[in-house]
């Protein structure tokens, strides 16, 4: 006999949607601004690549996040891993906004780049198991001070590594805890 409590929906049915709105949502933001930047000036001009960038970078991290979930039932690497995508979107996100140094036609910038490149590299070598995914944590951060050296190692960049290099190294200890 089948009980209505079998039918509850999991926290996982829940954030699914929300996720996913939220993402939609932020895509929609910029559009509606567009929509009142004659009056207000409020800078938001998106042209349709902005949004096809954006629309990846989300798309892409709502991907990952799935993945991730699915990937294991240990609340400390679900957790963990939330952090280090955001982080790695977070950093990108900016990068292509504004620039991490200086401007974001700062050819420096592309450096931090490849942070996030040679995390997933390092994690997919892992098996994106928690053992591997330590080291990938680490591996970007040998590759965050390596950027920031490479770009110059003024006070932005040495401000910019230590910051997302920071959140790489709190996301290798979460995900040794995790093992």
């Amino acid at each position: 006999m089948i009980r209505k409590a079998d039918f509850r929906p999991t926290a996982l049915q829940w954030l699914r949607p929300l996720g996913w709105s939220l993402a939609a949502l932020i895509l929609a933001m910029p559009l509606l601004a567009m929509q009142f930047e004659d009056r207000l000036q409020l800078g938001v001009n998106w042209s349709l690549s902005d949004f096809a960038v954006a629309a990846f970078l989300l798309g892409g991290t709502g991907a990952a996040l799935e993945v991730a979930v699915r990937l294991s039932g240990n609340l400390a690497f679900r957790a963990t891993a939330v952090l280090g995508i955001g982080a790695a979107l977070a950093m990108v996100w900016v990068n292509l906004a504004v620039g991490l140094v200086g401007a974001e036609s700062n050819g420096a910038n592309l450096w931090f780049m490849f942070v996030p490149v040679a995390g997933l590299v390092a994690a997919a070598i892992g098996r994106f198991e928690a053992r591997g995914m330590v080291r990938a944590m680490l591996a970007m951060a040998v590759a965050q001070v390596i950027a920031g050296v490479l770009a110059g190692g003024g006070m932005q960049a040495v401000s910019v590594t230590l910051v997302w290099g920071a959140c790489w190294l709190v996301s290798a200890w979460l995900f040794k805890r995790a093992c």
